[in-house]
């Protein structure tokens, strides 16, 4: 990381402010307009005069807590007082480094690169400092915002120091804090915006509001590339601006660009939505329109009768099926799933003297930046993005077609234009999670355990949405629960297909491994049921002793190979968080699943009744081991979110289409778990042992749908092989 001393001058006009930027010299904006220094391109700190400190957070804020964790990471090696800490957003702009808040990333990512710029800057004030006492720099100490000097009783605030740090060369080595040291990274913290968003002062894209600023509500063809035939004009009424045709989307390959069809644009939003609820539009045909999701679950489950693409292979499977000895097989069936953030999509866009400008809830502003600047040929460094709060997105906002309609629309009008999406649009123009069958077969020995095993999984890749002739599942979304799977036995063979969608798929909430895990956990549970095992038990004796596991087809980071022992470790923890051996009453029963994924583990244990006919889960308990960790009390939240993330998958979680049609259109159908269907949750999270940070925002869902499953087997003796859980 190149480190440059950012002058004042260069900041704020000579406003005596200390500015450590990494790299090019920049400035973050707040969605307000309001101005802080840059500290680039990971980290972004200033050091105010009266001592105020700010960090901007490049990441964006969802509910996941990254903006908090990221301040905790900084003021801790900066040494700074927690309450003189405020937060600033970046913009959407290469110089801050990757900006893409996906895959649980952001501190297993960024968190040498964030302590070392907190380090930078406290070494800079306490050299700062020795030169203006004439003594020693090793005899001059930072704690607590202050620097001082022992010998001579000398100390000072960090702002009186702002100033003479500000002159100062950055240093190219610095030395990080030891874990005992840490006096913010691995505490619990309250979030930073907890506050504004409980007093209903969080800054959300529905919420900004520019001059002249036009709302626009779009009413789009049921099914995906579909034009607009004929549309009937609207009768004339007090705020209505007019109608706007935008064109469809390419129905193969459509990636981020606007679905397509009539936009109703008005003064305000009650206008633009009551005349879109009243629009009379012809559309034209799309090759999409008589997709069906049951013909393609139906053809899903056919394509694993027979081979698919081998991805790994020892042993001799086919021999070992023709021998003597218990066979066991079945298959596992998910559908397609929505996001459903509480927030529904909302761009704001200005288009103007060959300028754009859009604040908009974004996972990753600088692809937005980049697709905006191609849409309009307009100049990248003419294009500004600015990211709200995200009131949820689950890889949603990763997908900024809301933008571009915005942007179209801005364009078109020469005024600003919001774009506002309905919970309607949102569950029927999504980019679904997408279905899935997997065929699991393996001969087992009496105790249970499998001597061959046949893996098969077959799914709509999310390359379809980038590639008209895309097909098969690519690499990545392979190694998420199904080439990595942490099972070796001496005849194994995992296959593959592919098939197109006739809607947008894309990346959700721990992505493939929902359903992969679905699979192999339930069909392990299987096996142990088979053997008359103890599910738990059996699980170990599957698993190695210990050391890092190698997968077929894509790597791990360095560092972050399976390790075997925090495997089985989070496995023990969850069985003694659980009481897994306490007798449980009559009716209930007990599901363990296990799963390794954004590089951490974590092992759910529920416990399940049937109660009126339907499931009732009374008891979740959670075992993560995430590495090094930031805030603990986030941590947690992340699992107990992931519980009621992974139960509404379970139990309500299915997007079906017909004709092309999505069928579903809000909660009532397409409902979330709801308060009284939550169950208690303890969570138990492995101390950091200083190995590298991982994944918290995704690792949890995925063991939580098998473990629903294998717990109401144990209450039922009924097996559950498909999503959501359906009663007989």
């Amino acid at each position: 990381m190149n480190i440059a001393n950012v002058s004042r001058r260069d900041f704020l006009k000579g406003s005596g402010v200390f500015v450590l930027g990494a790299a090019l010299p920049t400035r973050a904006n707040l969605p307000d307009g309001s101005v802080t220094a840059a500290f680039e391109p990971n980290l972004f700190v200033a050091l105010d005069t009266d001592g105020t400190v700010t960090v901007t957070s490049h990441r964006s804020e969802m509910g996941q807590g990254i903006r908090t964790a990221i301040a905790q990471v900084v003021a801790d090696e900066l040494d700074a007082d927690w309450s003189r800490v405020k937060l600033a957003q970046a913009p959407g702009d290469a110089k801050y480094g990757d900006q893409n808040t996906d895959g649980s990333r952001s501190i297993l990512m960024n968190y040498d690169r964030l302590r070392d710029a907190g380090a930078a800057a406290r070494l800079m004030l306490r050299q700062a400092a020795a030169a203006k006492w004439g003594v020693a720099l090793d005899e001059v100490s930072a704690e607590n915002h202050k620097v001082a000097h022992a010998g001579s009783g000398q100390s000072a605030d960090y702002g009186e120091l702002a100033a003479d740090a500000a002159a100062l060369p950055v240093p190219e080595k610095v030395s990080r804090k030891s874990e005992a040291e840490h006096r913010f990274i691995g505490k619990p913290v309250v979030h930073v915006d907890n506050g504004d968003i409980a007093r209903g002062k969080g800054n959300y894209g529905a919420d900004v509001k520019l001059p002249n600023m036009a709302t626009a509500v779009i009413v789009r063809c049921p099914w995906l590339g579909g034009g607009v035939a004929k549309v009937a004009d609207p009768e004339p009424r007090a705020g209505l601006i007019g109608l706007e045709v935008i064109d469809p989307a390419p129905p193969a390959g459509p990636m981020f660009a606007p679905w397509g069809g009539v936009a109703v644009l008005a003064e305000d939003t009650w206008t633009a939505l009551s005349v879109a609820r009243e629009l009379d539009i012809e559309w034209t045909a799309s090759p999409n329109q008589s997709f069906g999701s049951e013909p393609l679950t139906a053809e899903l489950r056919r394509m694993l009768e027979s081979p698919g693409q081998t991805l790994f292979d020892i042993g001799n499977v086919d021999a070992a099926f023709d021998s003597d000895g218990q066979e066991l097989s079945a298959v596992y069936e998910t559908p397609f799933l929505g996001h459903m953030p509480m927030e529904p999509p909302a761009a704001v866009a200005s288009v103007e003297d060959g300028k754009c400008q859009v604040f908009a809830s974004v996972q990753d502003p600088q692809s937005t930046r980049g697709l905006v600047s191609q849409y309009l040929s307009m100049p990248l460094e003419n294009v500004d993005i600015r990211v709200t709060l995200l009131g949820g997105a689950f890889g949603r906002k990763s997908k900024p077609d809301f933008v571009l309609e915005a942007v179209e629309l801005s364009k078109r009008l020469k005024r600003p234009v919001r774009v506002q999406w309905t919970r309607e649009d949102d569950v029927r123009h999504d980019y679904y999670h997408a279905a899935s069958a997997q065929f699991h077969r393996a001969m087992v020995d009496e105790k249970g355990h499998p001597t061959a095993w046949l893996q098969r999984t077959a799914f709509p890749s999310i390359t379809t949405v980038f590639s008209g002739q895309a097909l098969m599942p690519a690499e990545w979304e392979l190694e998420m629960g199904f080439t990595n799977l942490p099972y070796r036995v001496s005849n194994q063979r995992m296959e593959s297909a592919g098939i197109r969608p006739g809607v947008r798929v894309g990346w959700m909430r721990s992505v493939c491994n929902i359903f992969h895990s679905f699979s192999a956990n339930v069909f392990a549970d299987e096996m142990a049921a088979l053997g008359g095992r103890d599910a738990i038990e059996h699980r170990l004796e599957m698993l190695a002793e210990g050391g890092e596991m190698e997968v077929p087809g894509m790597q791990p980071p360095p560092g972050h190979a399976m390790d075997i022992g925090r495997l089985r470790h989070v496995i023990e923890k969850v069985r003694e968080l659980s009481d897994w051996d306490r007798e449980r009453p009559e009716g209930t029963g007990l599901g363990f699943a296990v799963h390794h994924s954004f590089r951490s583990y974590v092992a759910v244990v529920l416990e399940a009744r049937m109660e009126a006919g339907r499931p009732k889960v009374t008891n979740s308990y959670v075992a993560l081991d995430c590495g090094t960790h930031v805030n603990p009390d986030t941590c947690a939240a992340q699992m107990e979110g992931a519980v009621v993330f992974g139960l509404s998958l379970a139990l309500h979680g299915e997007i079906t289409m017909k004709d092309g049609m999505v069928e579903q259109s809000n909660f009532h159908d397409y409902p979330m778990l709801r308060m009284n269907e939550a169950p208690p949750t303890k969570v138990h999270v492995v101390p950091s042992g200083g190995r590298l940070p991982a994944g918290v925002g995704e690792p949890g869902v995925p063991p939580v749908a098998p473990a629903l499953s294998n717990a109401l087997f144990a209450a039922t003796g009924t097996r559950y092989r498909s999503l959501p859980i359906r009663m007989a």
